[in-house]
């Protein structure tokens, strides 16, 4: 969005950049930069796009071969940035970097598309805050900063890119900042913080459904992940979510009864095709495009599925972090309520016509009442009631 707005305004980003011995123009040029990106930013943070570190490390490598940041290119004390996001508590204008410090702000900005504040964390080599691509490195005892392009295995030896390296650009040296001998300071960083983890209680049912759009979450041990991938006649075809819930991503949980504890991660996940959908808040959904019956996870005559939330499938007030499916009229076919197959679990769910209600029968043929127990028919299915 910002980018942008420079180019209509006819300035480059690569402007900002400037030594002590820069031209009038130049000063003229950077304090219209920052007057615009110092009214632009409060607009900016109401409309981030996503951070992703593919998206980071390209935008970085972007800069790696544009002119003023080559291998080599001189750089040293003279050169300064002044910041155009708020860093480390400093609004837009009011803080400026020198030498390799300026290298390791500019870049930042620019690999966060200068959308996201820049904070300080502080750490030592023998108790390292998370690193990422992207991130800022103070390094020698406060005397040199870096900016992280690649992160090993191990989480500490980082591969960094850095200006006033013997007076010139340097791309690719590597730092072990576990190493005392680096004299590893603190990181600034401009990820969002780690979300809080959150709870989930799966009920007697075995099921429940989980969504969030602040963070991906790390489906925890015990705990199976699924979404809807296609309705196929009165079936509904499901796909499991390995090992992470992305952001913003509705699915079915199935598990047994118990609290589980689902931590936020900064990992994406992989987003499979997913006919769910889910709000943050309690809130009235918003019908589709398309016109749609919807349906809510529901415990009924002990059997889970997706019943009709409302009178006929109409749009109804769904629960915080929770899961709705819509059907387009077309496929709903009249139906009210999607079942779980009891005799053989999630995998595949079968579907009750409207008319029928979900109605349950003894094995004489006699509709009976939710209270019966023992080995009934619904769906012209057989499952046992205890």
């Amino acid at each position: 969005m910002t980018q942008g707005i420079y180019n209509f305004i006819g300035i480059h980003q690569s402007i900002k950049l400037h030594g002590t011995h820069g031209h009038g123009l130049e000063s003229c040029r950077r304090a219209l930069v920052v007057f615009f990106m110092a009214t632009l930013s409060i607009l900016t943070s109401l409309a981030q796009t996503p951070l992703n570190e593919t998206d980071v490390y390209n935008r970085i490598m972007q800069r790696q071969h544009m002119e003023g940041y080559t291998q080599g290119t001189s750089w040293d004390n003279s050169h300064t940035y002044v910041n155009t996001v708020v860093y480390d508590g400093w609004l837009p204008g009011r803080y400026t970097a020198a030498g390799c410090h300026a290298f390791m702000l500019d870049m930042m900005e620019y690999a966060s598309n200068y959308e996201y504040p820049i904070r300080v964390i502080n750490g030592s080599y023998d108790n390292l805050p998370k690193i990422r691509i992207g991130d800022g490195v103070r390094l020698n005892n406060n005397g040199h900063s870096v900016l992280v392009i690649g992160v090993d295995d191990d989480g500490h030896t980082v591969t960094v890119a850095e200006g006033n390296m013997n007076k010139a650009v340097y791309w690719g040296r590597k730092i072990d900042l576990a190493n005392p001998n680096n004299g590893f300071n603190y990181i600034a960083t401009f990820w969002p913080e780690k979300e809080p983890d959150v709870a989930v209680t799966i009920g007697q049912s075995g099921y429940a459904t989980f969504y969030y759009s602040n963070s991906a979450y790390v489906i925890p041990q015990g705990v199976e992940a699924k979404a809807v991938e296609n309705i196929s006649g009165r079936t509904i075809n499901l796909i499991p979510v390995s090992g992470i819930i992305p952001a913003g991503y509705a699915v079915i949980l199935e598990g047994n009864p118990g609290e589980y504890t689902f931590e936020s991660t900064s990992e994406e996940g992989v987003a499979v095709e997913n006919l769910l959908r889910g709000t943050d808040e309690t809130q009235m959904i918003i019908s589709e495009d398309q016109e749609c019956k919807y349906y809510k996870l529901s415990f009924k005559n002990d059997l889970v599925g997706f019943y009709y939330g409302a009178n006929h499938g109409a749009v109804f007030e769904n629960q915080a972090h929770k899961a709705y499916l819509p059907v387009p009229v077309s496929q709903s076919n009249g139906v009210n309520c999607f079942l779980f197959d009891s005799a053989t679990g999630i995998d595949n769910i079968q579907a009750a016509g409207e008319n029928a209600d979900c109605a349950i029968y003894n094995l004489s043929g006699q509709r009976v009442s939710d209270s019966y127990k023992g080995v009934v028919i619904v769906n012209g299915k057989k499952v046992l009631r205890k």
